[in-house]
């Protein structure tokens, strides 16, 4: 993967602009894992496990992934108002491949893999 986190924003104004960081510390691997482990161990008034929403992800995300950057106009507010939907992918792609440290291609070779021995499956006479 590309050492370097390239995030496209559509600014309030309209203007799309491109932030660039090159740097991620092990200390932020460590954090998203600590947050996503808080988000996911909270309870509500009575001490009853809540489960996190889609947005409760997203926004954690957002939030994390602008935490990146040096450039204080790249905030969560400003991602989730500013990546568009086809590309919302990226931000856990920043943070599965990039931080988390994954392998992307490891990941789609172990699908292939898995997608061919089910349909050689489907074949059997068994």
């Amino acid at each position: 993967m590309d050492k370097t986190i390239k995030l496209k924003l559509r600014m309030k104004n309209g203007d799309v602009k491109t932030f660039m960081t090159d740097f991620v510390p092990f200390s932020k691997r460590q954090e998203y894992i600590r947050k996503e482990a808080e988000l996911e161990e909270r309870k509500d008034k009575d001490g009853n496990p809540t489960v996190p929403t889609q947005s409760d992800y997203s926004e954690l995300q957002a939030e994390f992934v602008a935490g990146l950057f040096d450039d204080k106009e790249v905030t969560g507010k400003t991602i989730l108002n500013g990546i568009d939907t086809l590309e919302s992918n990226q931000i856990m792609e920043i943070i599965r491949y990039r931080v988390l440290g994954f392998s992307k291609e490891e990941e789609e070779a172990a699908k292939k893999a898995l997608a061919e021995e089910l349909l050689l499956g489907e074949n059997s006479t068994i």
